[in-house]
């Protein structure tokens, strides 16, 4: 197929890839001057039977993820249609996949692989409550940003094509569409599906990572697909016993063949990783194997209304590992030889022996020779005087630090302390209350002092102060605190260190809080009446000169709790958004 010069208003510069349903190109928008992925589908593909649920299909791509835009997801700028072949416009991302990163044999530390599944919860979280269920969330369907080009490394999802709009499905009865190595059980049964089958997903890949393992290994897609609906996966630490139990326990939670006994939302799960990173100690931070390739292809996607399942062949074998080289056994030494060394060790000894007598004897003799130099005679100890005062000298070489010793001296008057020819100096006169001490106007002015941080300006425990930062080399965050009742205090957190905090009535600077570039983390703790409560943990990009909004709403309970401040129930929860009030890569 020739690659076409234009796709509508946009310059085709390249092809990233085919697939069976169509291709992906680089292009340029010359309308906005930047670069975007376009996503088509081939006429032969339009063409076959199921041509028609093809083109629906890619519709609701485009709306799916249309509606998305959150940092860890691929954003959707256009769709259209040429010569009756739709497309898809999408940000470009440049880096590679997750796929490739663990094919390629990448070691990762235990938090950054719960740092990357964080990432991908909370994205899964936020397409969750906007109605989309992805369904086919596997490693090549992750994009990961290249560090060289951000100045980060984070996931996003990408590939909604087989996304599942809650509200106006329209796929037909019974059929099945994902990867079958991360396929929970319900895709297979026909059970409803919802947000929990994709963080069953999830917790396949961070298995993988984890263990290099597929949790469900198997030589055909039958024996696969058998295993997850009807055998328990082995436990991370039984494959890597550097696995540790809190992070064994989160992705078996993910696995459970049960949606109920999952994780119920991408936030739970996401809360979860942050709090196994907390716990570790980033010294001993311990790196695992990246994933080994799966018997069955893991990433090849499975559309039961346009294939049938098919036993895969087993791929080729892995070389054997080399055997490890045996050191050849010493030749023995000889008699002669064995007389030699004996000698050599033996005068070797004596040389470390009479060295050590020796330099023990001449320290012991420069000992005594210090002590009888510092030795005065009898006649000068008879003469010695007292010890005298020491007395003031006019200049000192060096400030001595300020103490609540030398302050006291310093009160004194400096003639009082003036020496005296052939004499040695008096004791201070005593003052009295009529005389003044002068000392104030004489002392040293103290140092200069940096300025104070102010109290509801918390900053100074990240190093930097919010409200000074330059508005064009940092982002801005303008937080909504608008469901808030009087009397109640917050604080801001940022990455687990307080960045701000203040009263809901009391908060004149709200508007002027600025951030660093790179991925942060926020969460809101809030307290009303000796009541305390903690929001969820929330995170985006932030880039200089852009904005994000961080929206804090403290949600009442069904049944309030008796005799509670209405302004912050004890069973209430305090719960954090944020969104990007502009694109990031535009």
């Amino acid at each position: 197929m020739t690659m076409p010069k234009t796709i509508g208003r946009y310059e085709v510069i390249d092809e990233l890839g085919r697939g069976a349903m169509g291709s992906v190109y680089r292009a340029n928008d010359p309308m906005m001057s930047r670069t975007v992925a376009i996503k088509t589908i081939l006429a032969t593909a339009l063409a076959s039977e199921n041509g028609a649920e093809f083109r629906k299909r890619f519709t609701r791509e485009a709306q799916a993820a249309g509606v998305l835009t959150h940092p860890g997801i691929v954003a959707v700028y256009d769709v259209g249609e040429q010569d009756g072949s739709p497309y898809l416009v999408m940000e470009f991302v440049q880096g590679r996949t997750l796929d490739a990163v663990m094919k390629k044999g990448d070691r990762m530390s235990l938090e950054r692989i719960a740092e990357i599944g964080e990432q991908i919860a909370e994205a899964l979280n936020f397409a969750h409550r906007n109605g989309v269920v992805h369904r086919d969330i596997k490693p090549a369907n992750i994009l990961m940003t290249s560090k060289e080009v951000y100045g980060f490394e984070r996931p996003k999802i990408t590939d909604f094509g087989v996304a599942k709009l809650q509200a106006g499905d329209i796929t037909t009865t019974g059929q099945m569409l994902g990867t079958p190595a991360f396929m929970p059980p319900e895709q297979f049964t026909g059970a409803p599906i919802d947000g929990r089958t994709d963080l069953f997903s999830l917790g396949v890949i961070l298995y993988q990572m984890a263990t290099g393992e597929q949790p469900f290994p198997g030589e055909t897609m039958t024996s696969v697909s058998y295993k997850i609906v009807h055998t328990d996966p082995v436990p991370p630490s039984k494959l890597n016993p550097l696995v540790p139990v809190k992070l064994d326990g989160i992705i078996l939670k993910c696995l459970a063949k049960s949606p109920a006994d999952r994780f119920q939302t991408g936030e739970e799960l996401a809360q979860e990783l942050a709090g196994f990173r907390g716990t570790r100690d980033p010294v001993l931070a311990t790196k695992v194997a990246a994933a080994a390739p799966a018997k069955v292809d893991p990433n090849q996607t499975l559309d039961s209304g346009a294939m049938k399942m098919q036993q895969q062949k087993e791929p080729a074998a892995a070389k054997p590992p080399k055997p490890p080289k045996v050191k050849k056994p010493a030749t023995p030494l000889t008699p002669a030889q064995k007389k030699t060394r004996a000698l050599v060790i033996t005068g070797i000894a004596a040389l470390f022996f009479l060295a050590a007598v020796i330099g023990g004897w001449l320290y012991i003799r420069n000992q005594a020779q210090q002590t009888a130099a510092n030795t005065p005679p009898p006649s000068q100890q008879a003469a010695t005087p007292a010890p005298q005062q020491p007395q003031a000298q006019p200049q000192a070489a060096s400030p001595a630090p300020t103490t609540a010793a030398n302050t006291q001296s310093s009160l004194k008057p400096s003639g009082a302390l003036k020496p005296q020819a052939g004499k040695s100096a008096p004791a201070a006169p005593a003052q009295t209350s009529n005389t003044p001490a002068p000392v104030q106007t004489q002392a040293p002015a103290p140092a200069p002092q940096p300025e104070p941080v102010k109290p509801s300006n918390a900053g100074g425990a990240l190093g930097f102060d919010p409200l000074k930062l330059d508005g064009k080399q940092n982002a801005h965050i303008k937080v909504d605190l608008n469901h808030f009742g009087p009397g109640v205090s917050f604080a801001l957190y940022m990455n687990d260190k307080l960045y701000y905090k203040g009263t809901y009535d009391v908060h004149p600077d709200m508007d002027k809080l600025m951030v660093p570039p790179g991925v942060q983390h926020f969460r809101v703790e809030v307290s009303c009446n000796g009541v305390v409560k903690n929001s969820n943990v929330v995170s985006a990009e932030f880039v200089a000169k852009k904005r994000v909004n961080l929206k804090v709403e403290i949600r009442p309970p069904d049944k309030p709790t008796a005799g509670a401040n209405a302004a912050l129930d004890p069973a209430a929860q305090v719960i954090a958004t944020m969104k990007q009030a502009f694109s990031l890569f535009n």
